[in-house]
């Protein structure tokens, strides 16, 4: 019964890697006009107008004026080569960031913890009732 309940909260302690981040999809047209911004502490994913895709790792990459500098990866016809260089704001298409999510996060521990406090009642109330009347 012990084995069986052990299990079950390691599988459940594995949920606390799922739903701390979520992607964020940023036009370029919302950044031009100020309602969503870049954080450049954060990866970050650019796909550009010749659909190329380009990922940056933070602090690897900045924007000036109108020019986006960096080094990562750039993926061309499903090829991820080494990139160093500049692409131009006008050559972009859309953003991708991961953000943290704190709701999911906070829900998803305390959905955790909750089920974990669930199953040790469980298997204490049975390991009570066994000892009260043993069959």
């Amino acid at each position: 019964m012990f084995k069986k309940s052990f299990v079950s909260l390691i599988i459940i302690s594995f949920l606390n890697y799922v739903g701390c981040y979520s992607s964020e999809f940023i036009s370029k047209k919302e950044v031009d006009q100020g309602t969503k911004q870049i954080d450049l502490n954060e990866e970050i994913s650019i796909v550009t107008k010749d659909y190329n895709s380009y990922h940056f790792p933070p602090e690897q990459y900045q924007i000036q004026n109108d020019t986006l500098y960096g080094v990562g990866l750039m993926t061309k016809l499903g090829k991820e080569v080494p990139f160093k260089g500049k692409i131009a704001w006008d050559d972009i298409l859309s953003f991708e960031q991961n953000s943290i999510d704190a709701g999911a996060t906070t829900g998803l521990v305390l959905g955790v913890i909750a089920i974990g406090v669930i199953i040790v009642g469980v298997v204490l109330a049975a390991a009570f009732a066994s000892a009260i009347n043993p069959d």
